[in-house]
């Protein structure tokens, strides 16, 4: 029977993730907004019909890449909808990966990356980012990386998940130059960059020609039952995904959610101001606590419980419904990452791990 499957399958794995936990009240191994979902999506799904649910979807979900490319001033050519920025991440390597070509991907950072090249038959060089160095990356010493290995993708969380370091322009433009010179695609991956205080505009650079953008509104507005991400690159790299995409592959639900959180704007704006503020307080209160939190660009925090288990810290957590993310998926058996919540919700996590770590 094992003959019938491709060999760049074997021993491959599903990722573990965040979410999903049964008996948890408070869940903070997902980072989504924490204000929830603006009310613009309650009011899109009730005005959905049931004669609506019987039409298909724009194939190619035009209305919402015509509606993108306006709100960001790019062509609508240069913007591609998925079923989730995971879905798009997949779909890079098909365009990309042949057997035996390589990825640069830093670690720790998003899992699927490295799952999704392995499926096309490619390999991966993985950059390693150092605990001494708060996990940052270095950037002079991953260009050189670019350069002498010469990898077909590089891969660019930004902010990193789960460090939450965010890369400047300039950094991003020495990574982007260094791709250039090997004719290297580069990923960068911004689910999490609309939370960010530090966001800067970053679709200008896809003129360079071997850029791809990769977003999610999931995250963004908090609606990760509804799967909607989106990619922008240069028009010869969308028209080779297009080539590849499942049609059908957004819901008219997705796509008329999409459509009525192109102009949320505000809402962002005030989700940004809850993540900076509720931040402050939980940096400052784990300073208190016999663990050492890493300062994040991002709205969740990576925590260094001090040579503590993850599990078994989550294990006593979970007894009083309070859930974060492990981060043995990570290689870090002794780190959680913490999304950032409301304020009661953020207080009572508070209490609970002072009361099991000791203050």
């Amino acid at each position: 029977m094992d003959k019938i499957f491709r060999d760049a399958l074997k021993g491959l794995e599903a990722c573990y993730h965040g979410g999903s936990i049964d008996k948890v009240r408070l869940d903070f191994s997902t980072s989504l907004n924490p204000l929830g979902p603006p009310p613009s999506v309650a009011e899109t799904v009730r005005s959905l019909s049931i004669s609506d649910l019987s039409l298909y979807p724009e194939s190619d979900s035009r209305s919402v890449c015509y509606s993108i490319a306006n709100s960001q001033k790019l062509a609508p050519d240069e913007v591609l909808l998925g079923n989730g920025a995971s879905e798009l991440l997949f779909m890079i390597p098909l365009i990309a990966i042949e057997k035996g070509d390589i990825a640069l991907i830093p670690s720790p950072t998003y899992g699927e990356y490295s799952r999704a090249v392995l499926m096309m038959g490619g390999n991966i060089s993985y950059y390693p980012l150092l605990r001494e160095d708060d996990f940052r990356l270095q950037i002079d010493s991953f260009t050189e990386t670019i350069d002498e290995i010469m990898p077909k993708l590089v891969f660019l969380c930004n902010p990193n998940n789960p460090t939450g370091e965010y890369l400047d322009r300039s950094a991003v433009l020495d990574i982007l130059e260094a791709c250039r010179k090997r004719d290297t695609i580069l990923v960068i991956d911004e689910a999490y960059v609309d939370l960010s205080p530090k966001k800067w505009y970053s679709d200008d650079l896809i003129k360079n020609g071997n850029l791809i953008i990769v977003r999610s509104l999931t995250k963004s507005f908090s609606c990760a039952g509804i799967r909607i991400g989106y990619l922008v690159a240069d028009k010869k790299i969308i028209s080779a995904l297009k080539a590849v995409k499942i049609p059908w592959n957004v819901t008219i639900l997705g796509q008329k959610v999409a459509l009525a959180l192109i102009d949320e704007l505000e809402y962002l704006k005030k989700g940004v101001e809850l993540v900076e503020r509720e931040k402050a307080y939980l940096l400052h209160a784990l300073g208190k606590l016999p663990v050492y939190a890493i300062q994040s660009d991002a709205n969740f925090i990576l925590v260094d419980l001090k040579g503590r288990s993850a599990a078994s810290i989550n294990e006593k957590l979970l007894e009083r419904g309070i859930y974060l993310r492990d981060c043995a998926s990570f290689h870090l058996p002794d780190f959680v990452r913490i999304g950032i919540r409301k304020h009661e919700d953020n207080v009572e996590l508070v209490e609970a791990l002072t009361e099991i770590l000791g203050g």
